[in-house]
């Protein structure tokens, strides 16, 4: 027994003292709020390119009239004109790395039409029949839309506008809406079917509530066990763990949802979860640069709205 403690005293006084290894950064999400462009009282944002470049959304007229539809260049806010002539609400929802908007003009009548706009010109989306709302439009980088239809009367209609036949409009059918189109023209319904763009189609095995898609990744909920599931576009279950409302991905992977027993959104980062300072609720979109964008409270009032920024990773 003594021999034992002797050698192994021995043996620890033996061992060269080394300096412990350098803790792992901490990182949080820290925001910065959009610039407000002159005659508007706070902006909303909707979407972003997958470049970084480019956020697509809206900013409130100060005398109370509606909207004007915002696009932001590296920060610079780009008002963009009216589609039509007279008084209405203008709306960006989503912006591709060249630049092509997707937005929705609503007119004195209260009646929605979605348009692409590109270069300086806008072109105006055929109507669903029966529609008077627009919303939740995407756009990939070839220009094809998609975006749900609603009418006073029936269930949602998914809507897609291909970019090759402006002139078209594609509905999903009654109840059916996508959550994200890619660049291939591929897109993912609400009712768990991918359809690939030569029309084939595959049906996720599983239960769960559509979430998004974006960057080739899926995002869904299994809401009777509280876990985030993601999917490859080849109907296979790549990622899985405890957590709700997956809100965006990246092609990295970087996911922002809200992590177990929280309301709040944080950002995945393989096994961790990193904050989002001021803490917030919703996020639109996070691009292949690491920018998340979101409407969030920036001064923890209730009463205050919401305002439109962005959030970057600061690391310590």
């Amino acid at each position: 027994m003594k021999k034992w403690i002797l050698t192994t005293v021995a043996a620890a006084l033996s061992v060269p003292l080394v300096p412990g290894a350098p803790a792992m950064a901490a990182c949080t999400w820290s925001a910065t709020q959009l610039a407000v462009p002159s005659g508007h009282s706070r902006v909303v944002v909707s979407g972003a390119a997958q470049n970084s470049a480019l956020i697509a959304g809206h900013a409130i007229r100060t005398d109370g009239t509606g909207n004007n539809a915002v696009v932001w260049h590296d920060g610079v806010p780009q008002v963009l004109p009216n589609p039509v002539a007279g008084s209405g609400s203008n709306r960006a929802d989503a912006v591709n790395d060249s630049g092509v908007v997707a937005g929705v003009w609503r007119g004195p009548n209260n009646m929605d039409t979605a348009w692409r706009y590109q270069n300086g010109t806008y072109q105006m989306l055929p109507t669903v029949a029966g529609s008077i709302v627009y919303t939740n439009l995407a756009i990939n980088n070839p220009g094809d839309i998609i975006g749900q239809a609603y009418c006073l009367f029936c269930s949602p209609i998914g809507a897609l506008w291909r970019a090759a036949t402006p002139g078209q409009v594609t509905t999903l059918g009654s109840g059916v809406f996508a959550v994200g189109i890619d660049d291939t023209g591929r897109y993912v319904t609400n009712t768990r079917v991918i359809v690939n763009a030569d029309g084939s189609q595959i049906t996720l095995q599983r239960d769960v509530f559509m979430r998004g898609f974006s960057r080739g990744r899926i995002l869904s909920e299994d809401i009777d066990t509280d876990r985030i599931v993601e999917w490859n576009v080849a109907g296979q279950i790549t990622r899985e763990f405890p957590g709700q409302y997956p809100h965006a991905v990246n092609t990295a992977g970087l996911m922002v949802a809200s992590p177990p027993n929280s309301v709040y959104m944080s950002v995945r980062n393989g096994n961790s979860w990193q904050q989002l300072s001021p803490l917030n609720t919703g996020t639109e979109d996070i691009t292949n640069g690491n920018v998340i964008v979101a409407n969030y409270n920036h001064d923890g009032n209730v009463n205050t709205p919401y305002v439109g920024g962005t959030y970057r990773r600061i690391c310590t």
